[in-house]
Protein backbone atom coordinates (compact mmCIF):
# COMPACT_ATOMS: atom_id res chain seq x y z
CA UNK A 1 0.00 0.00 0.00
CA UNK A 2 2.60 2.25 1.21
CA UNK A 3 4.34 1.50 -2.42
CA UNK A 4 1.37 2.92 -4.52
CA UNK A 5 0.77 5.78 -2.04
CA UNK A 6 4.56 6.67 -3.13
CA UNK A 7 3.83 6.37 -6.72
CA UNK A 8 0.83 8.42 -6.54
CA UNK A 9 2.65 11.23 -4.56
CA UNK A 10 5.26 10.71 -7.53
CA UNK A 11 2.80 11.35 -10.58
CA UNK A 12 0.73 14.36 -8.49
CA UNK A 13 4.14 16.33 -7.90
CA UNK A 14 5.94 15.95 -11.32
CA UNK A 15 3.09 15.78 -13.91
CA UNK A 16 4.22 18.97 -15.02
CA UNK A 17 8.16 18.89 -14.46
CA UNK A 18 8.50 21.11 -17.85
CA UNK A 19 6.64 18.42 -19.76
CA UNK A 20 6.03 19.96 -23.09
CA UNK A 21 2.83 17.83 -23.89
CA UNK A 22 0.48 16.91 -21.29
CA UNK A 23 -2.54 14.15 -21.89
CA UNK A 24 -5.90 14.72 -21.07
CA UNK A 25 -6.06 11.98 -18.08
CA UNK A 26 -3.06 13.82 -16.30
CA UNK A 27 -4.63 17.33 -16.85
CA UNK A 28 -8.35 15.67 -15.30
CA UNK A 29 -5.94 14.32 -11.99
CA UNK A 30 -5.09 18.08 -11.53
CA UNK A 31 -8.19 20.11 -12.48
CA UNK A 32 -8.63 21.01 -9.15
CA UNK A 33 -5.43 22.10 -8.42
CA UNK A 34 -5.33 25.81 -7.16
CA UNK A 35 -1.82 26.60 -8.86
CA UNK A 36 -3.31 25.29 -12.38
CA UNK A 37 -4.25 27.94 -14.99
CA UNK A 38 -5.99 26.26 -18.05
CA UNK A 39 -6.11 28.86 -20.87
CA UNK A 40 -7.80 28.21 -24.27
CA UNK A 41 -6.32 30.24 -26.99
CA UNK A 42 -8.53 29.44 -30.08
CA UNK A 43 -11.59 31.67 -31.13
CA UNK A 44 -13.79 33.24 -28.92
CA UNK A 45 -17.24 31.54 -30.71
CA UNK A 46 -15.66 27.98 -29.54
CA UNK A 47 -15.17 29.09 -26.19
CA UNK A 48 -18.18 30.66 -25.36
CA UNK A 49 -19.63 27.24 -26.67
CA UNK A 50 -18.03 24.99 -24.19
CA UNK A 51 -14.25 25.09 -22.94
CA UNK A 52 -12.60 23.36 -20.61
CA UNK A 53 -13.72 23.39 -16.92
CA UNK A 54 -11.87 26.44 -15.39
CA UNK A 55 -10.47 27.74 -18.67
CA UNK A 56 -9.75 30.96 -19.60
CA UNK A 57 -9.99 32.35 -22.55
CA UNK A 58 -6.90 34.50 -24.02
CA UNK A 59 -6.65 36.21 -27.28
CA UNK A 60 -3.11 36.43 -28.61
CA UNK A 61 -3.49 39.46 -30.71
CA UNK A 62 -3.32 41.16 -27.55
CA UNK A 63 0.50 39.92 -27.98
CA UNK A 64 0.47 41.68 -31.08
CA UNK A 65 2.36 44.83 -31.73
CA UNK A 66 0.37 48.09 -31.87
CA UNK A 67 2.88 50.04 -34.08
CA UNK A 68 2.60 49.52 -37.87
CA UNK A 69 5.75 46.94 -37.82
CA UNK A 70 3.88 43.74 -39.85
CA UNK A 71 7.49 41.80 -39.06
CA UNK A 72 7.59 41.85 -35.33
CA UNK A 73 6.83 39.13 -33.59
CA UNK A 74 5.72 40.50 -30.42
CA UNK A 75 4.36 43.53 -29.00
CA UNK A 76 6.96 46.35 -26.70
CA UNK A 77 8.30 44.11 -23.84
CA UNK A 78 6.19 46.43 -21.61
CA UNK A 79 3.16 45.69 -22.95
CA UNK A 80 3.78 42.04 -23.42
CA UNK A 81 4.38 41.53 -19.81
CA UNK A 82 1.30 44.07 -18.72
CA UNK A 83 -0.82 41.64 -20.79
CA UNK A 84 0.64 38.40 -19.62
CA UNK A 85 0.47 39.57 -16.02
CA UNK A 86 -3.43 39.37 -16.43
CA UNK A 87 -2.99 35.90 -17.12
CA UNK A 88 -2.93 35.39 -13.42
CA UNK A 89 0.34 33.75 -13.34
CA UNK A 90 2.80 33.22 -9.71
CA UNK A 91 5.72 31.90 -9.33
CA UNK A 92 4.18 28.72 -8.40
CA UNK A 93 1.76 28.13 -11.76
CA UNK A 94 1.71 26.03 -14.18
CA UNK A 95 0.05 27.01 -17.02
CA UNK A 96 -1.73 24.17 -19.68
CA UNK A 97 -2.80 25.71 -23.00
CA UNK A 98 -4.93 24.18 -25.58
CA UNK A 99 -6.73 24.60 -28.62
CA UNK A 100 -10.38 23.53 -30.53
CA UNK A 101 -8.14 21.59 -32.78
CA UNK A 102 -8.24 24.40 -35.61
CA UNK A 103 -4.89 24.65 -37.50
CA UNK A 104 -5.03 28.63 -36.52
CA UNK A 105 -5.88 27.35 -32.78
CA UNK A 106 -3.40 25.11 -32.42
CA UNK A 107 -0.26 27.63 -33.57
CA UNK A 108 -1.53 29.99 -31.60
CA UNK A 109 -1.02 27.72 -28.47
CA UNK A 110 2.85 27.06 -29.62
CA UNK A 111 3.10 31.38 -30.39
CA UNK A 112 1.75 31.98 -26.19
CA UNK A 113 3.84 29.46 -24.97
CA UNK A 114 7.25 30.97 -26.85
CA UNK A 115 6.11 34.05 -25.95
CA UNK A 116 6.03 32.39 -22.38
CA UNK A 117 9.04 30.96 -22.00
CA UNK A 118 10.69 33.78 -24.21
CA UNK A 119 9.57 36.01 -20.77
CA UNK A 120 10.86 33.82 -18.45
CA UNK A 121 8.77 31.52 -17.67
CA UNK A 122 9.12 27.52 -18.51
CA UNK A 123 6.58 25.62 -16.86
CA UNK A 124 3.41 25.56 -19.51
CA UNK A 125 3.09 23.11 -21.61
CA UNK A 126 0.20 22.50 -24.08
CA UNK A 127 -2.82 19.64 -24.00
CA UNK A 128 -2.02 16.98 -26.00
CA UNK A 129 -4.64 16.32 -28.89
CA UNK A 130 -6.35 18.99 -28.09
CA UNK A 131 -10.10 20.24 -27.19
CA UNK A 132 -11.16 16.49 -28.95
CA UNK A 133 -8.99 14.46 -27.39
CA UNK A 134 -10.20 16.24 -23.88
CA UNK A 135 -14.03 15.99 -24.98
CA UNK A 136 -13.33 12.12 -25.59
CA UNK A 137 -12.32 11.23 -22.17
CA UNK A 138 -13.69 13.60 -20.11
CA UNK A 139 -17.19 14.90 -21.15
CA UNK A 140 -18.75 16.14 -18.12
CA UNK A 141 -15.95 18.55 -17.17
CA UNK A 142 -16.69 21.14 -19.89
CA UNK A 143 -18.51 24.22 -19.27
CA UNK A 144 -19.97 27.27 -20.96
CA UNK A 145 -19.27 29.47 -18.06
CA UNK A 146 -16.67 31.77 -18.59
CA UNK A 147 -13.88 32.18 -16.21
CA UNK A 148 -11.14 34.99 -15.61
CA UNK A 149 -8.46 35.68 -13.52
CA UNK A 150 -9.24 37.12 -10.01
CA UNK A 151 -5.54 39.07 -9.97
CA UNK A 152 -3.29 39.91 -12.38
CA UNK A 153 0.15 37.23 -10.87
CA UNK A 154 2.87 37.88 -9.41
CA UNK A 155 5.35 36.50 -11.51
CA UNK A 156 8.44 38.60 -12.80
CA UNK A 157 8.74 38.33 -16.20
CA UNK A 158 11.83 39.25 -18.41
CA UNK A 159 12.68 38.35 -21.77
CA UNK A 160 15.61 36.15 -22.96
CA UNK A 161 16.94 37.57 -26.11
CA UNK A 162 18.89 34.81 -26.77
CA UNK A 163 15.62 32.88 -28.11
CA UNK A 164 15.16 35.18 -30.76
CA UNK A 165 17.10 36.18 -34.10
CA UNK A 166 16.71 38.78 -36.62
CA UNK A 167 17.16 39.60 -40.60
CA UNK A 168 20.72 40.79 -39.80
CA UNK A 169 21.98 37.46 -37.42
CA UNK A 170 20.95 35.42 -40.29
CA UNK A 171 22.36 37.12 -43.56
CA UNK A 172 25.48 36.64 -41.48
CA UNK A 173 24.76 33.15 -42.78
CA UNK A 174 26.13 31.46 -39.24
CA UNK A 175 27.76 28.35 -40.32
CA UNK A 176 26.99 26.68 -37.52
CA UNK A 177 23.64 26.74 -37.16
CA UNK A 178 21.05 24.27 -38.64
CA UNK A 179 18.36 26.10 -40.20
CA UNK A 180 14.97 24.33 -40.29
CA UNK A 181 11.84 25.12 -42.42
CA UNK A 182 8.31 24.52 -40.34
CA UNK A 183 6.54 24.36 -43.92
CA UNK A 184 4.88 22.03 -45.90
CA UNK A 185 7.07 20.27 -48.46
CA UNK A 186 5.33 21.88 -51.63
CA UNK A 187 6.51 25.72 -50.46
CA UNK A 188 9.96 24.31 -49.20
CA UNK A 189 10.96 22.86 -52.45
CA UNK A 190 9.18 25.52 -54.68
CA UNK A 191 6.65 23.81 -56.45
CA UNK A 192 3.58 25.85 -54.42
CA UNK A 193 3.42 29.57 -53.64
CA UNK A 194 2.86 30.87 -49.99
CA UNK A 195 0.01 33.22 -50.18
CA UNK A 196 1.33 36.68 -49.57
CA UNK A 197 5.00 36.03 -49.65
CA UNK A 198 6.55 37.08 -53.57
CA UNK A 199 9.58 34.48 -52.90
CA UNK A 200 9.28 30.88 -53.61
CA UNK A 201 11.33 28.10 -52.29
CA UNK A 202 13.41 28.49 -48.85
CA UNK A 203 15.98 30.22 -47.37
CA UNK A 204 19.25 28.66 -48.54
CA UNK A 205 20.99 25.79 -46.54
CA UNK A 206 17.63 25.10 -44.78
CA UNK A 207 16.19 22.19 -44.23
CA UNK A 208 12.42 21.06 -44.78
CA UNK A 209 10.88 19.86 -40.95
CA UNK A 210 7.59 20.31 -41.95
CA UNK A 211 6.19 20.99 -38.22
CA UNK A 212 2.75 18.76 -38.83
CA UNK A 213 4.85 15.26 -39.34
CA UNK A 214 5.47 15.70 -35.58
CA UNK A 215 2.03 14.79 -34.67
CA UNK A 216 -0.17 11.87 -35.57
CA UNK A 217 -3.41 11.86 -37.46
CA UNK A 218 -5.30 12.92 -34.85
CA UNK A 219 -3.00 15.65 -33.31
CA UNK A 220 -1.10 13.62 -30.45
CA UNK A 221 2.65 14.26 -30.52
CA UNK A 222 5.01 11.43 -31.52
CA UNK A 223 6.25 9.50 -29.48
CA UNK A 224 9.90 9.85 -28.39
CA UNK A 225 11.59 7.63 -30.15
CA UNK A 226 9.95 8.63 -33.28
CA UNK A 227 11.05 12.11 -32.63
CA UNK A 228 14.44 10.95 -32.18
CA UNK A 229 14.33 9.21 -35.57
CA UNK A 230 12.95 12.36 -37.40
CA UNK A 231 15.29 15.19 -35.64
CA UNK A 232 18.17 13.29 -34.27
CA UNK A 233 18.62 10.66 -36.77
CA UNK A 234 17.50 12.44 -40.24
CA UNK A 235 18.27 16.12 -39.01
CA UNK A 236 21.65 15.07 -37.10
CA UNK A 237 20.61 17.48 -34.34
CA UNK A 238 21.95 17.00 -30.88
CA UNK A 239 21.47 18.95 -27.73
CA UNK A 240 24.44 21.27 -28.58
CA UNK A 241 23.02 22.19 -31.92
CA UNK A 242 22.39 25.55 -32.81
CA UNK A 243 19.30 25.45 -34.30
CA UNK A 244 17.35 28.18 -35.86
CA UNK A 245 13.90 27.78 -37.09
CA UNK A 246 11.20 29.41 -39.58
CA UNK A 247 8.27 29.27 -41.18
CA UNK A 248 5.60 31.35 -43.44
CA UNK A 249 4.91 33.84 -40.27
CA UNK A 250 5.89 33.08 -36.40
CA UNK A 251 3.01 30.62 -36.22
CA UNK A 252 4.10 27.31 -37.79
CA UNK A 253 7.95 28.80 -36.75
CA UNK A 254 6.67 28.48 -33.16
CA UNK A 255 5.21 24.73 -32.91
CA UNK A 256 8.39 23.89 -34.81
CA UNK A 257 10.38 25.91 -32.39
CA UNK A 258 8.46 24.40 -29.11
CA UNK A 259 8.94 21.05 -30.03
CA UNK A 260 12.64 21.38 -30.55
CA UNK A 261 13.12 23.82 -27.16
CA UNK A 262 10.71 22.24 -25.08
CA UNK A 263 9.77 18.75 -25.56
CA UNK A 264 13.21 17.66 -26.89
CA UNK A 265 15.33 19.76 -24.77
CA UNK A 266 17.21 21.53 -27.74
CA UNK A 267 17.51 24.57 -25.75
CA UNK A 268 20.05 25.97 -28.07
CA UNK A 269 17.03 26.33 -30.81
CA UNK A 270 16.04 29.81 -31.50
CA UNK A 271 13.22 31.71 -33.63
CA UNK A 272 13.27 33.38 -36.69
CA UNK A 273 10.00 35.29 -35.84
CA UNK A 274 9.66 37.86 -38.64
CA UNK A 275 10.16 34.44 -40.66
CA UNK A 276 9.23 34.33 -44.57
CA UNK A 277 7.00 37.16 -44.02
CA UNK A 278 9.94 39.19 -43.85
CA UNK A 279 12.58 37.40 -45.92
CA UNK A 280 10.42 36.19 -48.35
CA UNK A 281 8.71 39.50 -49.39
CA UNK A 282 12.49 41.23 -49.30
CA UNK A 283 13.68 41.21 -52.90
CA UNK A 284 16.97 41.33 -51.65
CA UNK A 285 16.75 37.78 -50.07
CA UNK A 286 17.81 35.04 -51.81
CA UNK A 287 15.41 31.85 -51.98
CA UNK A 288 16.22 28.62 -52.96
CA UNK A 289 14.26 26.61 -54.93
CA UNK A 290 14.14 23.04 -56.34
CA UNK A 291 16.44 21.76 -54.37
CA UNK A 292 16.79 19.67 -51.09
CA UNK A 293 19.41 20.59 -48.08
Amino acid sequence: MIKYILIFIFITFNVFGFDAFINPNELRANIEDKNLIIIDVDSYALYKKSHIKHAIYFDIQKLIPREENPYMLLDSAQNVQSTLKGLGINTNSKVVLYAHNTTQGTLNSSYLAFALIYNGFENVTILNGGYMAWVFQNDLLISSEKFSPEDDGNFTFKANPNLLVDLEYLKQNPQNATILDARPIKQYYGIEKTNKIDGIGHIPHAKSAFYKYSFLSDETIRKDDELNEIYIDGDNLSQESNIITYGNSVYDASMLWYILYQKMGFKHTKLYGASLKEWGNNHAMPMQRFKWE
